[in-house]
């Protein structure tokens, strides 16, 4: 009956601890599973989007690019020059110029420069090796081509930008095939006529290219489509350019994803797609501007496939299948020992009780003090010297916990080191290895050496405390252990392994530091000083000849060898040892590690960046000697002529005016006009070429000071004009003096020359915060202009006004634009006509001041 009892209250017990145990356990593994799932989910999401952005950043930056040549060219200097006087010499050079710029740009196949009546003047062939001037008698009639008819089209300053493909000759696509892009620009002369326009075939592979490599990057599959759905770039080369390949004709996007291209086609510009089958992310890209009206659109789409995310949570969850299962068996065999003690110790408290009256005499008789406990840690017996030692009485220590007798400081200590003893009770002593304390009634605290023994009884264990004060014993170990404990620091604070090893058949480490552990990439302390050195090493040759090298010279120092891990991953290290002899006369060695992997990389990689370093700076050499060049061309030979014209002109007017009729007269006055307009712009092109190559010196600049100065100068040269403005007090900012002086006199200088026609001109700059950093502003009450023309605010030569209204060149606002480009910031303006006009800016942090 007994034993049936006992099965059924250790079975109630037993239900009671494992089961919550194993409810909890299941819950958390769930909880852990739904958090991996959340996180590869976000972590799908976020690799396609990035991949997306990428791919439309590189598309961005390409067409920017070949927009930017297209335009160069049509600007060309030689070009010009044929235009408008058509000389066979002007001619050579536009071939010249076209060879030189095709050669320095490897990005196209051909260059071209064709007439108004679709009639190849100048074409460039990239060729395989070399560019070639092709020759005159191999020029084509290209009026019928599509591209020509459409870029004529344009306006003065509007890019063509053809369709996406593969480059045909004599009506066959060229194999292997060549993906190619065609831009073009008119080109009118100064008169407004159209006289032909350039033409670029660009070698479409290299932006492919590009494309593939961000997704390869990024493990997804990234595609290109144009309009229609056909791959531009696919999952293979045998889907793409199916609208060239008549086999290939039904190789769409809609074909394999109809769901996908019917949202993407309905939806917004950009967008994800979640499917049942696969992540989207689409970016549609569409070419037109201001500057390319005609250009074509294509999709840029981004698919991560949710089949490989349900494999990858499959195994994650078959993971967890075999932890629960583990974690459950240990749980429940865990469970059966706490309840098993449980028992005991419930049976134990019994003997307990009926033995106490036993152990009175013996207790009170022993030289040390002593407590006995119960499982709880209360208070069941003490003997005489106890009460002497702790000064209570026995009555007043009965019952209570035993941590009353011990300072606050160190009760959880003991309430830990009680609980692990009570896991497993046994003979031993505390105070040894550890400080023990104790506390007498009147506060005092005394060191003390702790014996715990068990006592079975019938009522449960007891554990008996013989507790010896040893004040002057722990006084000597305390020095002993300070002296002991700064020298482990020592040691274990180093950023270098340390080691002590013997040379005998284990062939083991003696001891290690933690630097060491974290070197060898092992778990614990145990682990290394287990594993054989022999296998530490990369090169066993290497090894040989440095064990060989210290039993010869009985040390070596920073010998650097390769090593591996624990884990398999080689590394450089640095070695310095030294032999000894232990007082038995045996051999062993103490050193030091280094890991100097990370150094070796920097010395390769500083020799890599220094080499190319050198060849950038050599490039950087050429192209300002190259600038300086023009700058002295242009400022030596082209104002030659110009001040000839403007002096012979005031000439004529000196002295023979009288001879001109009005027309005449009108006639010289606007060649010495135009001569000295020449000048000025000669003098603003320049300013904007230095502006451009001008280095930065950092330092604080006091705008508001500046901006003072300046609307001083322009009250001193225009005394006639009533102009209320005001500057915000204290406005500072980070960047080059001069520069920002540049910004804020052209700034300054446009609203004060677009209040002119203002009974009450206002003029105010100061700065505000935003969300991007601070943000500075120029705002007046004056003519203003249509906001559809911003974007041709800031270009070279780009006005909005009359010039006879509003006199200029242009330039100005260009030159803000480089100077707040070089300091890493933005300029924008705000406008409405006749409302005035704010502008913007802000500036990039620079160096630190």
């Amino acid at each position: 009956m007994n034993t049936e009892v006992l099965s059924w209250s250790f079975a109630r017990r037993f239900l009671r601890v494992s089961v919550p145990l194993l409810l909890l356990l299941a819950l958390v593994l769930w909880l852990l599973y739904r958090g991996e799932l959340h996180v590869r989910q976000a972590r799908q999401v976020a690799a396609a989007e990035n991949s997306l952005q990428l791919a439309r950043q590189a598309v961005d930056a390409e067409l920017r690019g070949l927009r930017g040549d297209v335009l160069y060219l049509a600007e060309e200097v030689s070009l010009r020059s044929w235009i408008e006087r058509g000389a066979a010499a002007d001619k050579a050079r536009i071939g010249t110029d076209f060879l030189a710029f095709i050669r320095y740009h490897n990005i196209y196949d051909q260059a071209r420069f064709i007439d108004e009546h679709g009639h190849e003047v100048v074409r460039i062939n990239a060729g395989d090796k070399h560019p070639v001037v092709v020759a005159e008698n191999e020029l084509q009639d290209k009026s019928a081509r599509y591209y020509v008819k459409n870029t004529l089209e344009l306006g003065a300053g509007q890019i063509y930008l053809s369709p996406f493909d593969l480059n045909m000759e004599k009506g066959a696509i060229v194999e292997p095939v060549r993906p190619v892009i065609r831009l073009g620009t008119p080109v009118v002369d100064s008169d407004g006529r159209k006289r032909g326009l350039v033409m670029l075939s660009y070698r479409g592979q290299r932006l492919l290219d590009r494309l593939r490599e961000i997704g390869q990057r990024n493990n997804s599959d990234l595609w290109l489509l144009d309009a229609n759905g056909y791959w531009l770039l696919g999952p293979s080369p045998q889907h793409e350019w199916g609208f060239m390949f008549p086999d290939r004709g039904e190789l769409r996007f809609q074909r394999d994803y109809a769901q996908a291209w019917k949202a993407i086609v309905s939806g917004p510009a950009q967008a994800r797609l979640n499917l049942d089958d696969a992540l989207f992310a689409y970016a549609r890209i569409s070419g037109e501007s201001a500057h390319a009206p005609k250009a074509q659109g294509w999709i840029l789409v981004v698919r991560s496939p949710r089949a490989s995310l349900r494999r990858e949570m499959a195994g994650y969850a078959r993971h967890l299948g075999i932890a629960y299962a583990v974690l459950a068996l240990m749980l429940i065999a865990a469970s059966a020992v706490i309840t098993h003690k449980d028992i005991q110790r419930r049976r134990s408290e019994a003997r307990t009780r009926e033995s106490e009256s036993r152990f009175g005499a013996l207790l009170d008789a022993a030289p040390d003090a002593i407590v006995i406990l119960d499982q709880l840690g209360r208070v069941k017996l003490i003997n005489t010297q106890a009460e002497r030692d702790f000064g209570y009485s026995r009555q007043r220590l009965q019952g209570e916990e035993v941590v009353r007798l011990v300072p606050e400081r160190l009760r959880q200590q003991y309430c830990s080191e009680f609980a692990a003893y009570l896991e497993a009770p046994s003979i031993r002593s505390l105070g040894l290895d550890t400080e023990m304390h104790m506390l007498r009634n009147n506060g005092e605290e005394f060191p003390v050496e702790v014996r715990l023994s068990p006592l079975v009884t019938e009522q449960g264990t007891l554990i008996i405390g013989i507790i010896r004060d040893v004040s002057a014993r722990k006084q000597a170990q305390e020095a002993q252990r300070q002296l002991q404990l700064r020298y482990q620091e020592l040691v274990n604070n180093l950023p270098i392994g340390v080691y002590r090893y013997s040379p005998d058949d284990h062939g083991t480490f003696l001891e290690v530091n933690a630097a060491m552990v974290d070197i060898f990439e092992a778990e614990s302390v145990v682990e290394l000083l287990h594993h054989p050195i022999r296998d530490l090493y990369s090169d066993p040759s290497e090894r040989q000849i440095f064990s060989q090298r210290l039993l010869e010279q009985g040390r070596t120092k920073f010998d650097e060898l390769r090593l591996r891990t624990l884990k398999g991953r080689e590394f450089h290290a640095a070695i310095t040892a030294v032999m000894k002899h232990d007082s038995s006369g045996r051999v062993y060695f103490d050193g030091i590690v280094e890991d100097v992997s990370e150094r070796k990389e920097s010395e390769r990689s500083i020799r890599q960046l220094n080499a190319r370093l050198h060849a950038r700076s050599v490039e950087l050499e050429a192209i300002n000697r190259e600038l300086e060049s023009f700058s002295y061309s242009v400022s030596h030979d082209l104002r030659a002529p110009l001040r000839a014209m403007d002096g012979f002109s005031q000439s004529l007017i000196n002295d023979y005016m009288d001879l001109l009729d009005a027309k005449g007269k009108d006639r010289l006055m606007r060649i010495r006009a135009a001569a000295q307009r020449m000048a000025a712009l000669i003098d603003d092109l320049l300013k904007l070429s230095r502006v451009s190559r001008a280095e930065i010196a950092w330092q604080k600049v006091d705008l508001t000071s500046i901006a003072n100065e300046v609307l001083e100068e322009l009250k001193q040269a225009d005394r006639g004009r009533n102009v209320r403005f005001s500057v915000q007090p204290d406005l500072t900012a980070s960047g080059d003096p001069r520069l920002l002086r540049v910004v804020v006199a052209n700034l300054l200088g446009n609203a004060w020359k677009f209040t002119v026609n203002c009974e009450r001109a206002e003029i105010h700059m100061g700065g505000k915060a935003g969300s991007d950093g601070y943000i500075y502003y120029v705002k007046d009450n004056g003519a203003g202009f249509d906001m559809a023309y911003a974007d041709k605010l800031f270009g070279a030569f780009q006005r909005l006004h009359d010039s006879r209204e509003f006199p200029g060149s242009g330039i100005g606002l260009a030159t803000v634009q480089r100077v707040i480009a070089k300091h890493a910031g933005r300029v924008w303006a705000q406008s409405a006509v006749g409302e005035g006009t704010t502008f913007y800016f802000t500036l990039g942090k620079g160096e630190e001041l």
